[in-house]
């Protein structure tokens, strides 16, 4: 546990996050004026020939388009459940009062007929535990979230700094998207209120659990341990991420696409940055032990040398990200997660140092991944059983190739390989355990696109997923493929790995939500 006073927020600064943390959407609340034209509003592209639902029996249509709006929205279902329904974590419901005052930072004008409304009983977060049980355990009142809550016998209640770095990365994304001022609007316009509201509320839950962790899972030597005193090395560089991820986007005076930003908290950025630098230096020499904390290690980097006000560790990190690519380049995979994991970490270590041998060497790694899917069978040849942080890994890997790699690779391959992969591992896996309705959890504004931009035709609404009364729409931990097609073999949800996942899923958008930091030289 932390003894110093370095990492306290201060209780003006306390009180704003209490204030902020208030909130929570209502699912259904919706614009009464009219929304904006659809070219204002859709938050990602469109396709150029929209896909068409068609009966069961026959084949539907399922385009790249379709796989990255599908992926928006599961990103969006995962964290929304977890952070505000499950209960799945210590939790806290502040006063009315509060509630008032962050209302009337996200809504100038309280009489244009758009106006935040927080549901009954939401379940807000200071620490979010391992896993659940994500079946529901009464009928389902869309506007009572206390009626979401899982079972808390269930629940494995250790706090791992895997799980609180990314569901902090998880709504701090977010908010960002919630601040894009031409899909969600401005305090002065009368559509997106709700969601304005929305970011406010997983920004400064976010700030709480990221006080939690600096108070009560940082150690004497400056890493962070699991709430069993375990250290998980992986955890540190995800932690680092999350520091910096923060930091930076609490410091900015504007976000990207948006000419304000309402989370601007100078006292908690530097907090935030600050103990991001601790970390960096406690982490000092560490060498990654496998291709996962080679990668992971490379992206936290990128986004701590992206964020850090310390001239010296951004240079030092720049050197780090370098070097791990190297040894990254020369390190023997062994199946598709570990040729997705080389994947992105190299193209991260390209991007920052112009050093094209990454490029290659990422662009080889694609090669083999292709090579080794089974259209035909829908599944990778070397692999058989993937886990929730396998399937954000292989589709990051992928998408990061789409964005970056350029005429190394064959881009209509990798778009078909994309969408493919997610058609198959995310949709006809059952990894995604069910979809809302589409008027649940969305502004009216937002309902207008193909209805297979919400969720795949064949998976089943909440209520009929399964047990009494069915499953929340969020990812199971692990599916395995056999010779009689998928099988769920871990349907208990899986917090850190389905918060990864969901970070990778809103950054296949990163001309609106970038996932891939600039770092200015």
């Amino acid at each position: 546990m932390v003894k110093s006073n370095l990492f306290r927020i201060g209780l003006v600064t306390v009180v704003v996050m209490l204030i902020a943390a208030a909130c929570a959407p209502a699912l259904t609340q919706t614009p009464t004026e009219k929304a904006p034209t659809a070219t204002d509003e859709v938050a990602t592209e469109q396709a150029t020939n929209e896909p068409t639902v068609v009966p069961t029996e026959s084949p539907i249509a399922f385009d790249k388009t379709a796989a990255e709006e599908e992926g928006y929205w599961y990103s969006r279902y995962n964290m929304g459940n977890l952070a505000m329904m499950s209960g799945l974590g210590d939790t806290f419901m502040p006063e009315m009062s509060m509630i008032e005052e962050m209302i009337k930072m996200v809504d100038s004008n309280p009489d244009d007929g758009d106006v935040p409304m927080p549901p009954v009983n939401a379940s807000l977060l200071t620490t979010v535990y391992a896993s659940g049980d994500p079946h529901y355990t009464q009928a389902v009142d869309m506007m009572d979230f206390g009626t979401q809550r899982w079972d808390p016998s269930s629940f494995d209640k250790t706090i791992t700094p895997r799980a609180m770095g990314w569901l902090t990365i998880k709504e701090i994304e977010w908010a960002k998207q919630f601040h894009v001022d031409g899909h969600f609007g401005t305090p002065s316009d009368n559509f997106g209120a709700q969601w304005r509201f929305v970011g406010m509320v997983i920004t400064a839950e976010a700030k709480m659990q990221t006080q939690y962790a600096l108070e009560m899972l940082m150690n004497e030597q400056g890493l962070f341990a699991n709430s069993d005193g375990s250290i998980d090395n992986v955890g540190q560089w995800v932690m680092l991420e999350a520091l910096s991820d923060m930091g930076g986007a609490l410091g900015a005076e504007a976000l990207p696409n948006s000419e304000s930003n309402r989370y601007y908290d100078e006292m908690a950025s530097g907090m935030f940055l600050g103990a991001a630098d601790t970390l960096f230096g406690a982490l000092g020499d560490r060498q990654p032990a496998d291709v996962e904390e080679y990668s992971l290690a490379i992206q936290a980097l990128t986004w701590y040398a992206a964020n850090t006000t310390n001239a010296e560790n951004k240079a030092a990190a720049i050197i780090q990200i370098s070097d791990f690519g190297n040894a990254l380049s020369n390190i023997k995979t062994a199946n598709a997660t570990e040729n997705a994991f080389v994947i992105r970490g190299l193209i991260e270590a390209y991007r920052v140092s112009g050093d094209t041998s990454y490029l290659t060497t990422a662009a080889a790694s694609y090669d083999a991944l292709y090579k080794d899917f089974n259209f035909e069978n829908g599944v990778f040849n070397s692999q058989s059983k993937y886990t929730i942080d396998d399937i954000g890994v292989l589709l990051g890997g992928i998408n990061s190739v789409i964005l970056f790699a350029g005429n190394k690779v064959d881009l209509n391959q990798a778009e078909e390989l994309f969408t493919a992969v997610f058609l198959n591992l995310v949709n006809k896996s059952g990894l995604q355990q069910s979809v809302p309705p589409v008027e649940a959890g969305k502004d009216k504004f937002e309902q207008d696109n193909p209805l297979i931009y919400y969720g795949y035709p064949t998976l089943p609404m909440p209520p009929m997923a399964g047990g009494d009364f069915g499953i929340a729409p969020v990812f199971a931990a692990e599916i395995t493929y056999t010779s009689g097609g998928w099988e769920i073999t871990d349907p208990r949800f899986d917090a850190a790995g389905a918060m990864h996942t969901s970070n990778e899923f809103i950054w296949f958008h990163n001309d609106e939500v970038n996932g891939f930091p600039e770092i200015v030289q």
